[in-house]
C-alpha cells in the first residue's frame, strides 16, 4: 500500500479498522491525506473511544486528561463554527474580545460525527469539567486563558469566580446551562446522525466500575445526573429535525424518566424519523401501569418507520398487544427480531411473531413465560429463516403450531441454537431437534445445550444436513454413547466440533467417522470427557494431519501419555509454522 492511494480507497481501507483506535492514530502520521480519511473515522463516534475504558479500574488520569482534551477540542469547534456561521453566540455581549482566544480547528471535527451515544457525551463533559480545573491545568497560563474563553462564549461567565473544583462542583445549574448550550450547537451543526443512543439517567451502565475517577459522577446530585436531563430536550432544539431525519439506528434505555416526557419524546421522534433501520429499546424494568402509554408511543414510533429491519426489546415484561401489533404492520421490511429477558404472562402476547413470515433471524434470551402452554414457534413458520436461537427460556416446551405454518420447509437455516440451561425437559429437545431432521437441509451452525436422551435424533438431525461446519454439543446430566452416531454420520464440511459432557466413544468409531468424511476439522474442544484416551488422540493425529490447528482438553477424566501430548503439540506447531511459511512465500 502506497501513500498515493485514492481517497476513497483508503476510506474503504479504513472502514475495516473503524474500531481499532491505534491503527487509526498512526494513520494520522503519514500524510495529510491519510490524516484526513482517518480523522472521519476517529470522529465518527469520538466519545466511545475517549471513554473506551469507562467499566472498568484502568481508566485513570490519564484517560481523564485525554477525555479532557478531546471535549475541548470539540467545543471549540463547535464555537468557532457558531462564529463563523455568523450564529446567535456571536451577537452575545464580550464576545469578540474572546474569540481569538478560541483558535480554529484543523478540520470540522463536528462534521464527521454520525454516532452519538448522549450517555457517553454527557460523561465526556462531566470528565472535561474536572479537567479543566484540575491543578495541572491551573498551572498553564494558556490552558487557562482558553477555559476563560470559552466560559465567557457559552454562557457569559468567568470560570475564575470558581476557587476550587469542589466549589465548582457545587454549581449545578451551571453545568446545566453549559450542556443546553453544547447540546444546541451540536444539533445545529451535525449535518445528519446515523445513530442516536438515548439512555437518560442511565448511570447503571458505569456501576460495575471501579474506577475512583468515575465514581464521583455516579453519586447522587453529581454533575452527570444533571447533564442527562438535558437528553430529552435535543428534539426541540433548532434544526434538530434536519439532524435526525436520516436516522438509521436508535437505541434507548428508559430510567428513572416520566413516562409523559419518554412518551412524548418518542411520538415527537416518530414525525421526525421514518427510515430507521434498526431499534433497540430496554425497558430495564418490569412494566408499570403507567408505562403502557410508553408502549403505545414505541409502537407509533415502530409503525412510522419504513425501513426497519431489527427490533430489538431488552428487560421487559410483555402484558400488551402494543409492541406485537406494531411489529406486525412492518411485516415486509422486518429481519432480524432479538428479545432478552422479555417475560409474558401469556403467549398470546408474543404469539404474534409466528406472522413475522420475512424474519431471517430470530433470538430469544432468557425470560420466563407464565403459560405452561407450548411454546408457540418454530423455524417452519419462516420459510427465509437464517438463524433460529432460544436460550434460556423458561418453559421449554416447544412445539409447532400448524395455523401459523407458511411452510413445512425451512431451506434459508443455516444457524441453530438451543441451549436450556437451567430447566432441562427431554421431550421439549427431542420435538425440537426432531424438527431439524425434517425440515432443515442446509444447516451449518448447529449448536444444543440440553437434555437428550435418544442419539436418534441427532442422527437425523446431522444427516439431513450433511453440510454442517461447526457443531458445540453439551450433555451434562447423561452418558450418551455415540458410537452409532460416527458410524452414520458423514460431515465431509466439518470445520469445528466442540463436546462438553460425557459423550462416549471408542477410538474405532471415530477412525471410521474421520476416515469416511475426510473433514477439514481444524479445531476440536473436549470438555469433562471421560471416555478419551492416548488411541483417541492417535487416531486424530493421524486423520487430521496438516489440517488440525487447534485441539483443547478441559476437565478430562482420564491424563492422556505424556508422549501423546508432546507428538500432538508438535505436530500441530510444525503445521502451523509450514503454513506461515508458505503464506509469507506466496
Amino acid at each position: 500500500m502506497t501513500p498515493t492511494l485514492p481517497g476513497d480507497c483508503l476510506l474503504q481501507i479504513f472502514s475495516y479498522l473503524a474500531d481499532d483506535s491505534k491503527s487509526l492514530y498512526a494513520f494520522l502520521r503519514v500524510n495529510r491525506l491519510w490524516c484526513v480519511n482517518a480523522i472521519k473515522y476517529l470522529w465518527k463516534q469520538p466519545f466511545q473511544f475517549a471513554l473506551i475504558l469507562k467499566s472498568t479500574p484502568d481508566y485513570t488520569s490519564h484517560h481523564r486528561r485525554k477525555t479532557g482534551k478531546l471535549t475541548e477540542t470539540f467545543i471549540t469547534c463547535l464555537i468557532h463554527n457558531e462564529i463563523i456561521s455568523g450564529g446567535s453566540i456571536q451577537n452575545k455581549k464580550r464576545t469578540s474580545a474572546r474569540v481569538p482566544l478560541v483558535s480554529p480547528p484543523l478540520f470540522n471535527y463536528v462534521g464527521f460525527i454520525r454516532k452519538l451515544d448522549l450517555d457517553d457525551l454527557g460523561l465526556a463533559i462531566a470528565e472535561w469539567a474536572e479537567y479543566i480545573f484540575s491543578p495541572k491545568y491551573n498551572r498553564d497560563a494558556s490552558s487557562v486563558k482558553l477555559r476563560n474563553a470559552i466560559f465567557s462564549v457559552l454562557i457569559q461567565q468567568k470560570s475564575t469566580k470558581y476557587t476550587s473544583i469542589k466549589n465548582f462542583r457545587n454549581d449545578n445549574s451551571l453545568i446545566g446551562e453549559i450542556t443546553m448550550k453544547i447540546y444546541k450547537l451540536l444539533m445545529n451543526q451535525i449535518p445528519k446522525l446515523d445513530c442516536l443512543s438515548m439512555k437518560p439517567g442511565g448511570t447503571d451502565r458505569f456501576f460495575s466500575s471501579t474506577s475512583e475517577l468515575l465514581k464521583v459522577h455516579l453519586e447522587k446530585g453529581a454533575w452527570f445526573n444533571h447533564i442527562t436531563k438535558e437528553n430529552m430536550s435535543i428534539i426541540h432544539y433548532p434544526r434538530a429535525d434536519v439532524c435526525l431525519a436520516n436516522l438509521v439506528e436508535f437505541e434507548w434505555k428508559i430510567l428513572r424518566t416520566e413516562a409523559t416526557t419518554s412518551e412524548q419524546f418518542l411520538i415527537d421522534l416518530s414525525q421526525i424519523c421514518t427510515k430507521i433501520q434498526r431499534i433497540e429499546f430496554d425497558m430495564n424494568k418490569p412494566c408499570r401501569p403507567q408505562d403502557l402509554s410508553i408502549l403505545e408511543a414505541l409502537k407509533i414510533l415502530i409503525e412510522s418507520q419504513t425501513c426497519l429491519e431489527e427490533f430489538e426489546l431488552k428487560n421487559c415484561i410483555l402484558d400488551s398487544h402494543h409492541i406485537m401489533l406494531g411489529l406486525n404492520n412492518r411485516v415486509n421490511t422486518l429481519k432480524r427480531l432479538i428479545f432478552r429477558q422479555v417475560n409474558s404472562l401469556k403467549l398470546e402476547f408474543i404469539s404474534g411473531i409466528a406472522n413475522l413470515y420475512n424474519l431471517e433471524e430470530l433470538r430469544y434470551y432468557g425470560g420466563s413465560m407464565g403459560s405452561k402452554d407450548a411454546w408457540p414457534l418454530s423455524f417452519t413458520h419462516f420459510p427465509v429463516l437464517k438463524v433460529y436461537e432460544i436460550d434460556d427460556l423458561f418453559p421449554t416446551a416447544i412445539a409447532v403450531n400448524p395455523d401459523a405454518m407458511v411452510s413445512n420447509y425451512c431451506p434459508a437455516l443455516r444457524t441453530f441454537i438451543y441451549n436450556q440451561r437451567r430447566y432441562y425437559r427431554a421431550e421439549s429437545t427431542s420435538t425440537i431437534i426432531g424438527s431439524i431432521g425434517v425440515h432443515c437441509e442446509n444447516l451449518r451452525h448447529f449448536e444444543c445445550n440440553a437434555e437428550i436422551c435418544s442419539i436418534t435424533i441427532l442422527q437425523l438431525a446431522f444427516m439431513a444436513s450433511p453440510n454442517l461446519e461447526r457443531i458445540i454439543l453439551t450433555n451434562d446430566r447423561l452418558s450418551l454413547k455415540i458410537d452409532e452416531l460416527l458410524m452414520m454420520t458423514r460431515l465431509k464440511k466439518l470445520k469445528y466440533l466442540e463436546l462438553n459432557g460425557s459423550w462416549n466413544f471408542k477410538a474405532e468409531s471415530l477412525y471410521h467417522f474421520l476416515v469416511l468424511s475426510q473433514p477439514p476439522l481444524s479445531t476440536i474442544i473436549l470438555s469433562k470427557n471421560s471416555c478419551f484416551e492416548d488411541p483417541h488422540l492417535e487416531v486424530l493425529l493421524n486423520c487430521l494431519e496438516g489440517v488440525l490447528t487447534t485441539f483443547h482438553l478441559t476437565k478430562m477424566t482420564k491424563r492422556l501419555g505424556l508422549d501423546m501430548r508432546r507428538q500432538a503439540k508438535d505436530k500441530i506447531e510444525n503445521f502451523l509454522c509450514r503454513r506461515k511459511t508458505n503464506i509469507e512465500e506466496e
